[in-house]
C-alpha cells in the first residue's frame, strides 16, 4: 500500500470519525492508530499508543496551560469584570455606543488576565448585554459586540493557543504571548472605531440617541472599579511585566498568576466561609475538567500529527507549494485562507493540532518569521470562533442568555469579521505589529 493511499484513507477516517460526531479527541488518535496501522504494522501502533501519551504531556512547558486554564477560571470566580465594567459605563456614558465601547475595554481588559475567550463572555457578557438592552441598542447589537470582544481571549496573553502553538513548533512560548500583545490591542482598536462609526451611521441600533440617558446615569461607586481594576493590572503586570522584564519565565508566570488569582478569590468570598468553600471547589474542578479535554486533544493531536510527519505528509506540502511560481507571500496567503473555512466546523485547539504540523515547515522553510505566523494564524483561528456553523463564542454568547437566540448571535457577531479582515491585512502587511515588542526583548529577529 502507498504512502499518498495510507495518508488518504487516514484523512477519511478522521473526516468519518468527526462527522459521526465522535469526541475530536479520540476521533485523532482512532485515525492516527489506523494511519500506523497500515503504515508500518500493528507493533509500532501499539508501541505509538503506549508511549506518546507520556512524551507528549510531560513537557515542561506544557505547565503553562493548566496554570493559564486555572487563572482563567479563578478571575472569573473573583468577580473581576462586574465593577470595571460598571464604572466604564458610566464615565463613556455620553458617547454614541458607549456601552459598546465600554463592553469592548471591558473584555480586553479582562482577556489580558484570563487567556480564554469563554471566560470573558460569561464575565461580561450578561451584565453588558442586560445594560445595552436597557439603553435601546438591538439585540443583535448587543450579543454581537459580547461575542466579538471576547475573542481577544485567545489573542491577548496569556493565551492557551498560542501556547500550545509554540510547544507544537520549538518558538519561544514567552515570544509568543509578547507577540499577542500588539495583534490584541490593533484588534480592539478596530472593533472600537467600527463601533464608532456604526452608532454615528445608524444610532437607532444603539438605542437612537440614547447615549444621552444610558442607564448607567447613577454614578456607580468608584472604589469597586478602581479596585477591580487594580487587580487586574497587578496580574497583567505580573504575567506580562515579569516575562518582559526577565524577571519570569513564562512557566513561572502563569504559575505565580495562577497562585494570585487564587488567593484573589479567597479575599473575594472570605467573609462567607461556605461561599468560599463551594467558589474554590468549582474554581478547581472546572480547572481539572478544562484540562482533562485539553490534554486529551493535545495526545489525540500528538498521535494524529506524528503519524502524518511519519508518512512524510509536511515533506509532500513543502514540496508542492515550494515548487508553485508565485512569491513566499501567496504561499501563506493560501495556507491562512484555509484555516477559516475548518474553524467553521472544528474548535481551535483541533485546527492548530491538525494544521501547526503540516504548515509550519512549509512556512519556515520559505524563509518567513514563525512567531508572525503563529499570530496571523491564531488570529484566522479567532475569526472561526464567529463563524458558523461551529462559531463557539455565538453559542457561548446565546447560552449565557435565554433571551438571546444563535441567529440573533451570529447576526450581531459576523458584523466584525470584515473588521478582522482589516485587522489581518495590517498584520501581514506590518509584520512588526506582531515581532515589534519580542524583538524588543531579544525574542526575535
Amino acid at each position: 500500500m502507498t504512502t499518498g493511499l495510507v495518508l488518504t484513507i487516514a484523512v477519511l477516517a478522521l473526516g468519518a470519525c468527526l462527522l459521526s460526531g465522535m469526541r475530536i479527541a479520540l476521533a485523532l488518535t482512532l485515525s492516527g492508530f489506523v494511519g500506523f496501522l497500515l503504515l508500518d504494522g500493528f507493533d509500532v501502533g501499539m508501541s505509538v499508543l503506549g508511549t506518546l501519551p507520556i512524551n507528549t504531556t510531560s513537557k515542561f512547558t506544557l505547565l503553562v496551560i493548566p496554570m493559564f486554564i486555572l487563572l482563567g477560571i479563578a478571575a472569573q470566580k473573583a468577580n473581576l469584570a462586574t465593577a470595571a465594567y460598571q464604572l466604564l459605563g458610566w464615565l463613556m456614558r455620553g458617547i454614541p455606543g458607549g456601552l459598546a465601547l465600554a463592553t469592548l475595554t471591558a473584555c480586553a481588559c479582562f482577556a489580558a488576565v484570563s487567556g480564554s475567550s469563554i471566560a470573558t463572555i460569561i464575565s461580561i457578557g450578561n451584565l453588558a448585554i442586560t445594560e445595552m438592552r436597557r439603553a435601546g441598542y438591538a439585540d443583535h447589537v448587543a450579543a454581537g459586540v459580547v461575542g466579538a470582544a471576547g475573542t481577544l481571549g485567545v489573542l491577548i496573553p496569556p493565551s492557551v493557543p498560542l501556547v500550545i502553538y509554540g510547544v507544537l513548533t520549538g518558538e519561544s512560548i514567552g515570544a509568543l504571548l509578547l507577540a499577542g500583545i500588539g495583534p490584541g490591542l490593533l484588534t480592539a482598536a478596530v472593533y472600537g472605531v467600527g463601533i464608532s462609526f456604526r452608532a454615528r451611521r445608524s444610532p437607532e441600533l444603539f438605542g437612537a440617541g440614547a447615549a444621552d440617558v444610558l442607564p448607567l446615569t447613577e454614578r456607580p461607586a468608584v472604589g469597586p472599579g478602581l479596585y477591580s481594576f487594580a487587580r487586574i493590572g497587578l496580574l497583567f503586570a505580573i504575567i506580562i511585566g515579569g516575562m518582559y522584564s526577565g524577571f519570569f519565565t513564562a512557566v513561572e508566570a502563569s504559575a505565580v498568576g495562577a497562585f494570585v488569582a487564587v488567593v484573589m478569590v479567597v479575599i473575594e468570598h472570605v467573609r462567607h466561609p461556605r461561599t468560599l468553600a463551594r467558589t474554590l471547589w468549582e474554581t478547581f474542578t472546572e480547572a481539572v475538567s478544562l484540562n482533562g479535554m485539553v490534554f486529551a486533544l493535545l495526545i489525540g493531536g500528538a498521535i494524529f500529527s506524528t503519524f502524518m510527519v511519519a508518512a512524510g505528509a509536511p515533506r509532500m506540502l513543502a514540496d508542492v507549494l515550494t515548487g508553485l511560481p508565485v512569491p513566499a507571500w501567496v504561499v501563506v496567503a493560501l495556507i491562512l485562507l484555509v484555516i477559516v473555512p475548518l474553524g467553521m466546523f472544528l474548535d481551535s485547539t483541533s485546527i492548530i493540532l491538525i494544521m501547526v504540523p503540516l504548515t509550519y515547515p512549509v512556512v519556515t522553510e520559505l524563509g518567513m518569521d514563525g512567531i508572525w505566523f503563529g499570530l496571523l494564524f491564531i488570529k484566522l483561528i479567532e475569526i472561526g470562533l464567529l463563524t458558523p456553523p461551529l462559531g463557539l463564542n455565538a453559542f457561548v454568547v446565546a447560552g449565557i442568555r435565554e433571551d438571546v437566540s444563535v441567529p440573533t448571535a451570529f447576526r450581531g457577531v459576523l458584523w466584525y469579521v470584515k473588521l478582522d479582515v482589516v485587522v489581518v491585512a495590517v498584520m501581514f502587511a506590518f509584520p512588526s505589529v506582531v515581532t515589534f515588542i519580542p524583538s524588543q526583548m531579544g525574542l526575535t529577529s
